[in-house]
């Protein structure tokens, strides 16, 4: 019998498909991501099935949509009895490794389950300062390198230290091993360590160490036609619901010339993240593995920098945050290839089981690998009153009832339907994602019939905490770190 193949799976939380020069000639150079993709097989026209992190992870980690998992909304609990990669590839004889990007996939989601050992930062590195962190710098040479990082180059939110203990956890595996790594490195804030950010911005002037930076000032941009506070309000994320609303409601709340500078600054990040990326690849290199383990390259969504009215992601259902980069290379897949059918993170559970030699589950997706092929993929935003009050007090109407509709989509090579949990509905003709005006009933009708077969068209609320289980104040942290909480 053939060995099985180690498996690993990396999600790059925030990464459009766009930002990866092997995606797109205007992006950023990508060289490390696109030797996986030159050497494996690329998928032009791959979508998530939610606009943020709870759902696209809970169809990744299940295959399953995210209403037929019942993994949506604001801080969902995965349900015991649906099956999860992990858990499949832990009864084939992996071992198994996870490490959690943002908090939303902490181990009270039960996004977990299966893994032998699941590395969640924001529990394990004290707050900054206390005196279990001044601890932790006597004990933990981890935690001491990722400090000297933060003082001198800026704060990377724990990515390299991840990367580090990640690759600590897989070198001690007796078995294959299923490795699945989320780093946070392009999701706001946008602030990569120097010199990227420097390197795209020549107008932006800074402390000669970060540590001044964070206890003086954050520098200043050059250019009298943009609002430093607004620019760096922007970037951070922490006030992101706010911002995002006042925004959608009226656009001259961030400049052009403004988001400008901060699409530079995620564009940075976007070439920080490739740099860890080959540090990753070394590392399996100097250790012989490359040519026995599969690589599982995606995004849980993308970003929004301005188009349709909307910044960051968690909204709308449009390509910009759903069309993600997915990239499979390693043992039994076809080598330089590039697809242009559709594909979804739905496929992944299956797709692996089938590289792994691994009997998979019935699930909402297919072996991209396998005869099949799909003429339609799915998304979803449940309905929420999840908002924020500060922005809700000053916004229309209108565009709370917006942020807060529950949305189903359906998209073929030509078409988009999304309905709406307030009971309208919207053609979408693709690639340009112009609105129908006068769709032809037909269409509709066979869209509707296809979604509906796949999701029904009931729509949940959203902004519920699953079972109520109990979240540290360290992921409370997070949430806010990240935007979530305000």
């Amino acid at each position: 019998m053939t060995p099985r193949p180690n498996v690993v799976l990396l999600v790059f939380d925030t990464l459009r498909a766009d930002a990866l020069s092997c995606y797109d000639d205007d992006a950023v150079e990508t060289p490390n991501l696109d030797r996986i993709a030159e050497s494996g097989t690329r998928f032009e026209s791959a979508f998530s099935a939610g606009a943020w992190t709870p759902p696209a992870h809970g169809t990744l980690f299940s295959g399953l949509w995210p209403s037929n998992s019942g993994f949506q909304g604001n801080m969902p609990t995965m349900d015991d009895d649906v099956p999860l990669l992990a858990d499949r590839l832990r009864d084939a004889g992996y071992d198994t490794y996870g490490v959690s990007g943002p908090s939303k996939m902490a181990s009270p989601t039960n996004l977990d389950r299966g893994f032998d050992w699941y590395y969640e930062p924001w529990d394990h590195v004290a707050e900054r300062p206390s005196v279990e962190w001044f601890e932790q710098l006597l004990t933990d040479d981890s935690v001491r390198r990722d400090t000297f990082r933060l003082f001198t180059r800026g704060n990377d939110y724990y990515n390299e230290l991840r990367i580090e203990k990640f690759l600590d956890a897989l070198g001690g595996a007796e078995s294959p091993f299923f490795g699945m790594m989320n780093l946070t490195t392009v999701h706001a804030p946008y602030d990569p360590p120097r010199p990227y950010k420097t390197d795209r911005t020549p107008s932006l002037s800074r402390p000669p160490l970060h540590v001044f930076e964070e206890l003086l000032t954050p520098g200043r941009i050059e250019d009298d036609s943009v609002r430093d506070e607004r620019v760096f309000a922007v970037a951070d994320g922490k006030r992101s619901n706010n911002i995002r609303f006042r925004y959608y409601d009226d656009d001259s709340y961030v400049s052009d010339e403004e988001l400008a500078i901060v699409r530079e600054w995620y564009r940075a990040s976007v070439e920080y993240l490739d740099d860890q990326v080959g540090r990753i690849l070394g590392w399996f290199d100097e250790r012989n593995l490359t040519d026995d383990t599969v690589f599982v390259l995606t995004s849980d969504h993308g970003e929004y920098f301005g188009e349709h009215g909307l910044l960051y992601h968690s909204v709308g259902l449009y390509d910009e945050v759903l069309r993600v980069p997915l990239i499979f290379a390693g043992p039994g897949v076809p080598t330089g290839s590039r697809r242009e059918d559709l594909a979804s993170l739905a496929d992944v559970f299956a797709t692996v089981c089938a590289l792994s030699d691994v009997e998979a589950p019935e699930t909402d997706g297919i072996d991209l690998f396998g005869p099949e092929r799909r003429d339609h993929v799915v998304a979803e935003r449940a309905y929420t009153e999840h908002g924020n009050p500060e922005a809700e007090s000053e916004v229309s109407e209108e565009t709370l009832a917006w942020m807060r509709v529950g949305r189903k989509s359906i998209r073929t090579e030509d078409y988009r339907l999304e309905l709406r949990s307030d009971g309208s509905s919207s053609l979408y003709r693709l690639p340009s994602q112009e609105e129908v005006v006068d769709p032809d009933p037909d269409v509709v009708s066979d869209l509707r019939d296809r979604l509906t077969a796949e999701v029904d068209d009931e729509f949940n609320r959203g902004d519920g905490d699953g079972d109520e289980r109990e979240y540290s104040d360290a992921v409370q942290r997070n949430l806010r770190d990240l935007g979530y909480l305000g």
